[in-house]
């Protein structure tokens, strides 16, 4: 299933003296479906908040993201031209200082 989401660790937001951090916890289980995700030697992954937390106080999650983009330089195609820009040319003279 390519749309299958696959769900690897969790965190949880303290708050500490120099502010609010994000603790993340994984499973050796975890760091496998990591593992088994990498793509040329990296796996991108997307830290998302609970609805609710847990009763462990667990508030955040990570899924593994795997977006691809759709053509080999990863910008977005695009067929039309763009905008024409109906600015002027200002020349030093123009400026009022």
């Amino acid at each position: 299933m390519a749309d299958e989401k696959i769900y690897c660790g969790n965190g949880k937001s303290i708050k500490t003296q120099y502010g609010d951090l994000m603790k993340l916890s994984f499973s050796a289980e975890d760091l496998g479906k990591l593992q088994s995700n990498l793509e040329n030697g990296w796996v991108n992954t997307v830290l998302k908040e609970r609805r609710e937390p847990s009763e462990k106080g667990i508030t955040h999650y990570l899924e593994v993201d795997k977006w691809k983009p759709n053509n080999e330089g990863g910008a977005p195609t695009s067929t039309s031209k763009p905008a024409e820009s109906k600015a002027t040319d200002v020349g030093a003279e123009d400026l009022p200082f």
